[in-house]
């Protein structure tokens, strides 16, 4: 049976969820490369991530690991990065998002690319809040 479902995951405690991230911060650290240019996350608004799950058979999104080069802080490095897109029931990507015409009438297929990336990493845009 497929594990390609709506409630695939699960939810974990903070205590896990720091050891997995404080073992990518260690391995990081052991290759010598300073935090202010270590990728710790990246950002993706909820009004993008909602159009992927909204479309037709969208049942949840497949994270891709992607590295591309970048400059930060002055110096190019191979920066790990993030691709997502939506998943049928099937498995199968949801490539093309579907956009509403300008008038507005109806949905029309094929009018956006469904891959999303880019969004802004930590650091530089990291929480500063308390």
């Amino acid at each position: 049976m497929s594990r390609i479902t709506s409630g695939a995951g699960r939810f974990i405690s903070e205590e896990e969820a720091n050891e997995f991230k404080g073992a990518y911060q260690k391995r990081k650290k052991e290759q010598q490369i300073p935090d202010e240019d270590t990728v710790r996350s990246e950002f993706f608004g909820s009004d993008n991530l909602q159009q992927i799950l909204n479309e037709p058979g969208c049942i949840g999104i497949r994270v891709y690991h992607a590295k591309r080069r970048e400059t930060i802080n002055g110096r190019e490095h191979l920066v790990p990065r993030v691709v997502l897109v939506g998943i049928d029931k099937t498995g199968k990507e949801i490539l093309q998002l579907t956009v509403p015409t300008e008038a507005g009438m109806k949905d029309m297929p094929g009018g956006k690319e469904g891959q999303l990336a880019d969004g802004p990493i930590c650091p530089p845009e990291c929480n500063t809040g308390g």
